[in-house]
């Protein structure tokens, strides 16, 4: 079997961690010492689970490529794939694997309904962590954005891509969470991250989602 490619991130991290991102590459996290062969005997009896992963990354990618909203065509709604189907409804609605969509409907329309839900939401996790950390802010806005999820601008102004309505809750709460430390740190110092680890320890494995398909703000 040939050798799998790969990019090797180190940290101060104690345990070997295993990464496809959204161009079906393998990136791997490893200790700052962590001998070379170490990491090709681990990716080794990974092998076959790597190129799974690597293979599912390329299969979504291919069907995501081209949005038209069409029936049959799968979108991701807070982090659940649904397949379109054009019904006499007047508005978008689910209906168990489906996203009902009306008939008429353009791809514009659906574009702003997504936007309008995510700021529905968007606003309200807001309004909740903030809250529990004790932190205030001016205003929240949805971006347009296509290359970065959120942002915290001067004065405590939030803005987020509209565009995490397609990610499961947890990756949402993230980067609000990220945002909102963002007020009384601005860099991303050490005390950022134990800010963030403090309110969701488990950030990182939003952080590996949003890699895994960054790809998704360029779908709609």
């Amino acid at each position: 079997m040939n050798e799998i490619p790969y990019e090797i991130v180190r940290s101060n991290r104690k345990t070997l961690a295993l990464t496809i991102d959204s161009e079906a590459k393998l990136v791997v996290r490893a200790p700052m010492r962590l001998g070379e062969d170490v990491i090709r005997d681990f990716i080794k009896k990974k092998a076959r689970w790597i190129t799974d992963k690597q293979r599912q990354v390329s299969d979504y990618a291919t069907k995501q490529s081209a949005f038209v909203l069409e029936d049959g065509e799968n979108v991701l709604y807070f982090g659940k794939s649904y397949a379109v189907l054009r019904k006499a409804v007047q508005e978008v609605t689910t209906e168990g694997n489906f996203l009902l969509v009306p008939e008429d409907m353009t791809l514009e329309g659906f574009g702003k309904w997504m936007k309008a839900q995510g700021e529905t939401v968007i606003s309200e996790r807001v309004d909740y962590y903030a809250n529990l950390m004790g932190v205030k802010y001016a205003s929240v806005k949805m971006s347009e954005a296509k290359r970065r999820w959120g942002s915290c601008g001067a004065g405590n102004t939030l803005n987020f891509a509209w565009r995490l309505v397609m990610c499961p809750q947890s990756v949402i709460d993230y980067v609000v969470v990220h945002e909102l430390s963002h007020i009384t740190y601005k860099d991303h110092s050490s005390k950022f991250w134990t800010r963030v680890a403090t309110v969701m320890p488990s950030y990182k494995e939003a952080q590996d989602w949003l890699r895994l398909n960054r790809k998704l703000m360029e779908v709609i």
